[in-house]
């Protein structure tokens, strides 16, 4: 789908934004440097579905550098259309905008997938998915997937028909640590403070999962003076949030105390339609995941008595009860539909895992077992060495 109405000036817009985020994103560049003296990608395209934004914007360049064709589309309420627009005039093939919705994303799956790609990045399982039910796979080498929403879908619903190496990044401790945890609590906070313009300190929320991203957000919140509750049904996890100081409840047991529910899964309904009746008047209700489906947004608003679009970025639903509950960014990540999504150097951590993954999918393709796996030692040694050396320490 192509963006109506670009101008020069959209152009230059996406230009000068995906420069500003390449100053700070030293790994890739590194990278680039690299792909443009080898061109390991030469001869081969790759079909990416990712947020398409300044920082994955670096990343496309640095896969062009290295001779890969590169066609992308990104997710649904995420894609800035600027960067789109500048993508495009640097050669590479884009599908999709910011007013997309998930059958205009789906149907952008398809038009990457029409390009026969050698190699695929995913974010959300969405491309390998489809291409494994719906495509020829021979001439696939394989793919990275980013997410942990991706990785559970691969595993739980794909597992053993996946007939390609698909590198899990989110299984990365290095995406762990860095992007997860510290990207996702900071920006989530943005994406809350841009989009409510509300004080955090008192203010009541409930994290709803505990994994690397969970914590991140909880510890965040806490540290800017938020009381937070955090619910988890697995009690490795759970056991994990109250040693770390948080209290650690049942969501049925979390009505009358939450002014803001974050969900952060990975999973769907982890919010279901009998609780949205239960909550507080003037609740808030955010997600964090990589899908809406986190929450069941098509019962809420079915079964509300009137919605009215507050702001650009916040819905109301008045429910037959009379109470209102707000939703943000139409349920879609708040840091990146919110706001500008994870720091650039996290990120470039993050990206630079999925470039260097790629590479080594291409290198080492005849010894690879098929299905998900781990990011290689390796590769998460070497990135992790260069970032200590961008950060100005050593060991």
């Amino acid at each position: 789908m192509t963006i109506k109405n670009t101008t020069q000036e959209h152009i230059e817009e996406g230009k000068r934004s995906i420069h500003w985020t390449e100053m700070h994103m030293p790994l890739l560049g590194e990278l680039k440097s690299q792909f443009a003296k080898e061109l390991p990608f030469a001869g081969l395209t790759i079909g990416i579905c990712i947020h398409v934004e300044p920082k994955t914007a670096v990343l496309c360049r640095t896969l062009q550098a290295g001779g890969a064709n590169v066609v992308l589309t990104g997710s649904p309420g995420t894609t800035k259309d600027a960067v789109t627009a500048a993508l495009r005039e640097e050669g590479i093939t884009v599908y999709g905008q910011r007013a997309d919705r998930r059958n205009e994303h789906l149907h952008n799956i398809h038009s990457v997938l029409r390009h026969h790609p050698h190699l695929l990045m995913d974010n959300g399982a969405d491309l390998a998915r489809t291409f494994i039910q719906q495509y020829d796979t021979h001439s696939l080498i394989g793919g990275t997937e980013e997410t942990t929403t991706g990785a559970n879908l691969l595993r739980e619903e794909t597992g053993e028909n996946i007939p390609f190496p698909i590198i899990v990044i989110n299984d990365s401790p290095l995406k762990r640590i860095m992007e997860n945890e510290h990207g996702v609590g900071q920006t989530i906070i943005e994406g809350f403070m841009r989009t409510t313009n509300l004080i955090l300190p008192t203010r009541r929320f409930v994290i709803v999962g505990y994994g690397t991203c969970g914590r991140g957000i909880a510890r965040y919140l806490r540290n800017l003076g938020s009381q937070v509750v955090v619910v988890e049904t697995d009690p490795i996890a759970g056991l994990e949030a109250a040693l770390d100081g948080f209290r650690v409840a049942r969501l049925e047991d979390t009505f009358a105390f939450a002014q803001v529910y974050i969900t952060v899964t990975g999973r769907p309904n982890a919010i279901l339609k009998e609780h949205f009746n239960q909550m507080n008047d003037g609740t808030i209700l955010a997600n964090a995941g990589h899908f809406s489906w986190e929450m069941d947004l098509e019962s809420l608003r079915q079964d509300a008595e009137h919605a009215e679009q507050l702001t650009a970025d916040i819905e109301q639903f008045t429910l037959a009860n009379g109470r209102r509950l707000m939703l943000l960014t139409q349920g879609e990540m708040l840091n990146l539909a919110g706001g500008s999504g994870n720091p650039a150097e996290t990120m470039d951590l993050g990206l630079s895992l999925q470039a260097a993954s790629l590479h080594y999918l291409v290198k080492q393709r005849q010894h690879l077992t098929l299905g998900p796996q781990p990011v290689p030692h390796s590769v998460n040694n070497t990135i992790a060495g260069q970032m200590l050396k961008h950060l100005s320490y050593k060991i």
